[in-house]
This record gives C-alpha cells, sequence and structure tokens, in this order.
C-alpha cells in the first residue's frame, strides 16, 4: 500500500453555529486535512452536512460528504449532489442512515438506488465522483457493493476481524477501517451494545472508569495495529469530543 491515511470524522453541530466544524478541522490539522461530514448521523437534526462541507473547505481540509438514504428522496439526493460539487467535493460516503428518535418511516431511497443515482449524475455532468459504501464486518460482501471506489468498514479493536474480511472479500479498492474513541465506560458500552460485533478490549470499561484518556490510548493503538498489519490503506476515526488530543498523540506517531 503506497500510504496510509486517516480520515477524522466532524462532530456536527445541532445549534445553528458553524464554529464548532472550524475549531475541529483546526484540531485535526496535526494529523490530517481529510474530515469526514456526517449526514444526520444520530438520527436528530443537526446543521446540513452540505453547510458543514462547505465551511470546512473554508478552513482547508479536504472533505468526504455523508449522503444518507434515510432523508432523501431522488430529487433530494440530486440536490445534494449537485450542491456538494459545485463545493469541489468529489467523494463522497452514502449509507442508509440510523433510524430516527421519532421512529418516522425510512426515505424511499436505498443505498443501491442513491449508487446507481450518483453515478449517473456524475456522468451527466462528466465529473469524477469517488464513492464509498459501508461493508459490515463478519459478512459476505454484496457484489453490487463490489462497484464502489472506496469501502468503509465500521468500527471495531480486532485487527484479527478486519484481516479475515479483507481476506474473504478480496478487493483491490481502498478500505478503510473504522476507529472509535471511546469516551467514557457509558458510551462504550452504549457502542458496544448497538454494534454487536464490536468487541471491546479486554479492561477497556474498567480503565475508563479510573482514566479518561483509556480510550485515546486504545484508538492510537489500534491505529498503529493496523498500519502495521498493512491490511487497510486508511483509517476512518470517530473521536467525537477527543479529537484534539488524539491528534496530538497520533501525529507524531504516524510520521
Amino acid at each position: 500500500m503506497s500510504g496510509f491515511g486517516v480520515v477524522a470524522e466532524i462532530d456536527v453541530p445541532h445549534r445553528p453555529d458553524l464554529d464548532p466544524v472550524r475549531r475541529q478541522v483546526a484540531a485535526l490539522a496535526p494529523l490530517t486535512d481529510h474530515v469526514l461530514a456526517p449526514d444526520n448521523p444520530t438520527g436528530r437534526a443537526a446543521v446540513s452536512g452540505v453547510a458543514v462541507t462547505a465551511v470546512a473547505r473554508e478552513a482547508g481540509a479536504r472533505v468526504t460528504a455523508v449522503l444518507n438514504a434515510r432523508d432523501r428522496n431522488r430529487l433530494g439526493l440530486r440536490r445534494d449532489l449537485l450542491g456538494l460539487l459545485a463545493l469541489g467535493v468529489r467523494e463522497v460516503l452514502l449509507l442508509r442512515g440510523d433510524p430516527p428518535d421519532d421512529a418516522a418511516e425510512d426515505g424511499p431511497l436505498g443505498v443501491r438506488a442513491m449508487l446507481d443515482e450518483a453515478r449517473a449524475l456524475a456522468d451527466e455532468h462528466d465529473v469524477d465522483l469517488r464513492i464509498g459504501l459501508v461493508a459490515p464486518l463478519g459478512k459476505p460482501l454484496a457484489r453490487w457493493k463490489r462497484s464502489a471506489d472506496t469501502l468503509w468498514l465500521p468500527p471495531s479493536f480486532s485487527v484479527g476481524a478486519v484481516e479475515r474480511w479483507r481476506e474473504e472479500a478480496g478487493v483491490d479498492v481502498p478500505v478503510r477501517a473504522g476507529v472509535m474513541v471511546a469516551t467514557g465506560p457509558r458510551m462504550a458500552d452504549g457502542v458496544a451494545r448497538a454494534i454487536p460485533e464490536l468487541e471491546l478490549p479486554e479492561g477497556l470499561l474498567d480503565a475508563l472508569h479510573d482514566d479518561a484518556d483509556a480510550g485515546v490510548d486504545a484508538a492510537c493503538e489500534h491505529v498503529l495495529a493496523l498500519r502495521a498489519a498493512g491490511v487497510v490503506d486508511g483509517v476512518h476515526l470517530v473521536a467525537v469530543s477527543r479529537a484534539g488530543e488524539v491528534a496530538r498523540r497520533l501525529a507524531p506517531l504516524l510520521a
């Protein structure tokens, strides 16, 4: 692999204030200028991902923009894709989206339909649009997902699980492994319950009770282990409120 890149997820504001986006881009600068702009990631209304993308780009970041199927019909998808292309964004991640808090019905689109629509729009406007899709660990890769330009794996702490997935999938496109920073025992336990295949490192929950940096330590160790194993082309870092600390800790170790 020619390089090992870090894409850091931005924590999108839930208030009409974009200054937190600028601060996060600045905090991440020692580690990476490539950020992921989520799209209502928790099923709660947040500042538009297109707006977050625009501000992150103004702050000097390269952006991969998330577009979820849950909140869009075809017209809405094309609208947002055109907006992103107008901003100079050429990388998107398409996903279904978490269920909304109010249990409202999902939108009419699926990820496969979004993929077809995005390809068609890129061809229509003769632009190079790199499209990413999520590939779950522990499951065979769907045939239609093999047309993705990049595959994104969900968070895990198991290099072995990533190695097995890569061997079984047999793909040549870039693969990014998810790495989560646990900010506390309650958060770590909640994520582990929501993602059954996410096996927390032994002793992490206890360590988080005593040491606020235990989650940062575990995430940095996992990133370094993934790089050493050489099975992915980079990581998707979900650091939430600890982004600055992770950037300061990890940047010199990856240099």
